[in-house]
């Protein structure tokens, strides 16, 4: 095992936490409110690079959030880009909608922000469970009001070519379970989604096969019932195994191979925090 140790972006905030990994390229952030300030990491070459701050003024009377997004290669403009919101609420304690939001892209190219005319549904902040990137396209999953007036979740699937974005409804595999928690993760090249329940504390994978069509959802697995519960977010490995705590106070990670239902109990990791992101060492360089 190799320990990388992120660089300082904000001096009383530390490293901050990583929001994505990219050919090699780690981006992540700290939240000094009520902004955010993002780095850019290479640690095969040492090379790191704190992003300018997005576009964001003060309306009075209401509390101004910045929530990153996403971060992704664009291949068809060879340029690795990063998309925020900027929100505003009357209401500090957030329990209600927006007020006005606005949503920017930053490109490494230009080393600049600009706005998007675009209005799409935030994303859950469920412990960095709510995010994942594909192919240039950053997808994340949060609750939006259907025309009944019924809340509904959705998959937005935002391009960093076209800079277009589509929704995916996942109200179909919604379940009447208070205690319902998922990831969204890439397994094998497709977006997926890991739902564990606490009735029966069983597991079920699903599979989008493709963007915008909610008939394309395939349920994939059903493991369990399991002899624990998982009381946080699950995360994917380097392969099919699906990371995550042992239902105690022991700190301690397991994980198991999605394609045999193998339980491993003990990977010799022990943390408060975790999080899983394929890395492979790169020589690409974002300081030219």
């Amino acid at each position: 095992m190799v320990t990388l140790v992120l660089p300082t972006l904000f001096e009383s905030y530390g490293p901050g936490q990583v929001l994505e990994c990219v050919n090699g390229i780690i981006c992540h952030y700290t939240q000094p409110c009520p902004d955010v300030i993002i780095g850019l990491w290479n640690p095969k070459t040492d090379e790191h690079k704190s992003i300018p701050p997005g576009i964001t003024d003060d309306e009075p009377g209401y509390d101004r959030h910045v929530s990153v997004h996403g971060f992704g290669y664009d291949n068809v403009n060879d340029d690795y880009k990063v998309i925020q919101c900027v929100y505003y609420n009357y209401d500090p304690m957030l329990l209600e909608e927006p007020v006005l939001t606005i949503w920017q892209i930053y490109s490494l190219k230009s080393n600049c922000w600009k706005k998007l005319d675009l209005e799409m549904t935030k994303k859950e902040d469920v412990d960095k469970a709510s995010t994942a990137y594909l192919n240039g396209v950053c997808h994340w999953w949060g609750s939006e009001f259907a025309t009944n007036g019924l809340e509904e979740q959705v998959l937005v699937s935002f391009n960093l070519s076209t800079e277009i974005f589509r929704t995916t409804s996942i109200v179909w595999l919604q379940e009447n379970d208070d205690s319902l928690i998922r990831t969204l993760v890439v397994l094998n090249e497709s977006v997926a989604l890991i739902s564990s329940f606490a009735q029966n504390n069983r597991i079920e994978i699903s599979l989008l096969g493709e963007v915008g069509v909610k008939e394309s959802w395939v349920k994939l697995f059903t493991l369990g019932p399991f002899p624990l519960e998982f009381p946080c977010p699950m995360r994917m490995g380097n392969k099919c195994d699906v990371i995550f705590y042992i239902g105690d106070d022991s700190n301690e990670l397991a994980s198991f191979d999605v394609i045999t239902g193998k339980v491993i109990h003990n990977i010799n990791i022990k943390t408060r925090m975790f999080g899983t992101w394929i890395y492979k060492e790169s020589l690409v360089s974002f300081t030219k």
